[in-house]
């Protein structure tokens, strides 16, 4: 259970830092978590058929982040988004699969 739970986040220009409660560390770079945003909007999910709304995004920065409740962070990018829930499970995942993030159902 310690492994998905974040001890300390920190962020700078091109990644976000977790360093787990198990003391394992993992580095997400920036512009891949906000093109791989999992809302449904950015996901294509509302309408008739799927696509993806990040694809054009080149750069951005992380404005702020919030927890959700005790499984998820909530990112403000520097285009005012911030619908994306990104839960502690896939973010771990990734970074243990040595991938980069994606959502879940996406990899």
């Amino acid at each position: 259970m310690l492994h998905t739970i974040p001890d300390e986040i920190t962020y700078d220009q091109e990644n976000l830092t977790i360093r787990w409660k198990d003391q394992h560390s993992c580095s997400y770079e920036l512009l891949n978590l906000r093109k791989n945003c999992p809302c449904a909007h950015c996901r294509g999910g509302h309408g008739p058929v799927a696509d993806r709304q990040t694809d054009h995004i080149t750069e951005i920065r992380l404005i702020s982040w919030k927890k959700v409740g005790r499984y998820a962070l909530c990112i403000t990018w520097s285009d005012n988004h911030d619908t994306g829930i990104y839960t502690y499970d896939a973010l771990r995942e990734s970074c243990d699969a040595g991938v980069p993030y994606a959502p879940p159902g996406e990899r």
